[in-house]
């Protein structure tokens, strides 16, 4: 269960699909059902579109680590972008201003997972969501297996 899978793609709008497609065929083994499946799915979508939008320059790529620690799913997407100034500050699950044009990645992502973080001044999110029970469990044996 304790399989990492690691991968980088080039920084673009197909690599996002490509992406998306290879995080959800590991995060299936973990025994996530619908709809939860279908919430992860659309938060990575988010984040993989937000990095291939913020942070494209020629010849960039965009990281992606997924493993499991703690009883949860824990998904990292870093790009090569500058990043934002307001990554730290967006902790709230608050729908962005009516009319806004911005921020309903965000809003998605936080009402989809259990925990998003940013780091590295907005290149990293880590996005989480807790194991289902029989995952946590298999998790906690292999953990007392190791010692």
């Amino acid at each position: 269960m304790s399989a990492e899978f690691r991968a980088r793609f080039p920084c673009s709008y197909r690599s996002v699909v490509a992406a998306r497609r290879a995080i959800v065929a590991h995060v299936r083994m973990f025994g996530y059902a619908e709809p939860a499946l279908g919430d992860i799915e659309c938060a990575i979508g988010e984040a993989l579109a937000n990095a291939a939008e913020h942070g494209f320059r020629d010849g960039t790529t965009f990281d992606v680590v997924v493993r499991v620690h703690g009883g949860s799913l824990i998904i990292d997407i870093q790009d090569d972008g500058p990043g934002f100034p307001h990554a730290a500050t967006a902790e709230t699950v608050q729908p962005p201003e009516s009319g806004s044009p911005r921020g309903f990645g965000i809003f998605i992502m936080r009402s989809l997972m259990d925990e998003i973080s940013y780091s590295d001044r907005g290149r990293r999110i880590t996005l989480k969501k807790r194991l289902p029970a029989a995952a946590q469990a298999e998790e906690s044996e292999e953990r007392s297996a190791l010692g």
